[in-house]
């Protein structure tokens, strides 16, 4: 019993500020609230239960279909509220679906979008906070909706029944974005709202999704196989929005695969901006083989760029999907890790080392007299993690991990550096007190 317990306890909710806690917890706890006080609005019948099935298995299908993109999107994301691809299957509920179903619906999407997509990278307590927020929006378009001309539930009848439409759907946004914004500027007093409120344009894209969701409700009253296109319009809306963010910068390294540097920047400096507003972590590695120039001479420089491939797909291969990888330039990488401790970050970095190092290439030389296999690489790697002393953006987060880099080179190369800091000083003395421990046990 007491495991569980200590779990209860040592859970990331309550080492949060109190304010932050007290935000969510309260925000939480009025969803619950306004939910239950919707619940006998309207009476639940079979068609209901059917509609409802429906839009789960959209919402799965959407979901499923879209989860590399919004990965992709999420890490990309500035400083603002994030603007997912729910909406159109919430508001699609609220307009057709009693008050608990639709409120049954945004809990069991956002409980699978976290297990599907989120699970392990984003903690749960920031998830529940963000259905409770939904859960708000879902209870004041229903009332809203309540009052709306026609049978209910279902689309409103007549001109006023869009206009009470077009209000559901303006209060539903007004209140998910205001209490997202709060939580930021609640756990950030410092971030300034500018900042924030400079990636309103990216709220078109939930003007866009509201518009779907009431084109999804319409066609399931009218035919449900229709809506086959809503998702493929969806897919398309996502993957398109995640092209624009960057059409400015190309995007694929042409000999590793792996991101372009001014793509990868653009991310990290997004990502970066994240942590700052939510009071996460965010860490760089620079890494640079050992040795390449002696490589190149020795086999040429065609079997050079099959080990930068090799080694781009070892580095692919070992870090987390949600990671970013770019090849910064000749034999140097860099990798973009959100959300990581010293700890993690040090176990992935020699993860990629030991990767790197047990590489074995067949190549094509150029000087037949050398040997028909390329073995034994190693690499050399320098980190920095932010929050750290001295670390405000990220040239200097960059500039730790690359003299990082240059220690590990001037140390021998083949090992991995992480940049001083009081957390990576702790680091480094528990790692000696466990390797003293295993010579004098």
């Amino acid at each position: 019993m007491s495991r569980p317990w200590r779990w209860v306890r040592g859970h990331e909710l309550w080492t949060t500020p109190r304010p932050v806690l007290s935000y969510v917890l309260a925000v939480d706890l009025l969803a619950v609230a306004a939910t239950a006080a919707t619940a006998g609005l309207l009476p639940i019948t079979g068609a209901d239960w059917t509609r409802l099935a429906i839009l789960i298995g959209c919402s799965i299908v959407h979901v499923e279909l879209s989860r590399s993109i919004e990965r992709v999107r999420k890490l990309a994301a500035g400083s603002g509220p994030f603007v997912d691809g729910l909406t159109p299957w919430h508001f699609a509920a609220v307009l057709v679906l009693p008050a608990p179903l639709a409120s049954a619906l945004v809990v069991f999407t956002q409980t699978y979008v976290w297990l599907r997509v989120w699970r392990g990278r984003r903690p749960l307590y920031k998830w529940v906070f963000s259905a409770a927020t939904v859960l708000l929006a879902t209870q004041a378009s229903a009332i809203v909706l309540a009052a709306a001309p026609g049978a209910h539930p279902g689309i409103p009848l007549g001109w006023l029944g869009i206009a009470l439409v077009l209000v559901a759907a303006v209060l539903r946004w007004l209140i998910n974005y205001a209490l997202i914004l709060g939580a930021i500027l609640v756990s950030s007093p410092d971030l300034r709202a500018a900042q924030i409120v400079s990636e309103f344009s990216e709220q078109v894209i939930e003007a866009g999704a509201l518009g779907l969701g009431l084109a999804a409700a319409g066609l399931l009253e009218f035919d449900p196989r229709l809506l086959v296109g809503i998702i493929l319009g969806l897919v398309a809306m996502h993957r398109g929005v995640l092209l624009t963010q960057f059409r400015h910068a190309s995007r694929t390294d042409g000999k590793t695969g792996l991101y372009t540097p001014t793509w990868w920047h653009q991310i990290a400096e997004s990502a970066l901006r994240r942590a700052v507003a939510t009071r996460t972590s965010v860490a760089v590695l620079m890494l640079d083989l050992d040795h390449f120039k002696r490589l190149n001479d020795t086999f040429g420089h065609l079997a050079g760029d099959e080990v930068l491939r090799a080694v781009a797909d070892a580095i692919t291969e070992t870090v987390r999907s949600y990671d970013a990888a770019c090849r910064w330039g000749g034999e140097e990488f860099a990798i973009l890790l959100p959300e990581v401790n010293v700890t993690e970050l040090r176990a992935i970095a020699e993860r990629i080392r030991n990767q790197v190092k047990a590489l074995v290439l067949d190549v094509a030389a150029t000087d037949q007299t050398a040997p028909p296999q390329v073995t034994g690489l190693t690499i050399s790697i320098g980190g920095a993690l932010y929050p750290s002393p001295g670390i405000t953006g990220l040239d200097d987060l960059q500039l730790a991990a690359d003299t990082a880099l240059y220690g590990a080179k001037e140390a021998g190369r083949d090992r991995v550096h992480l940049a001083s800091s009081p957390e990576v000083a702790a680091a480094h003395e528990e790692d000696e007190v466990s390797r003293q421990d295993r010579r004098h046990p």
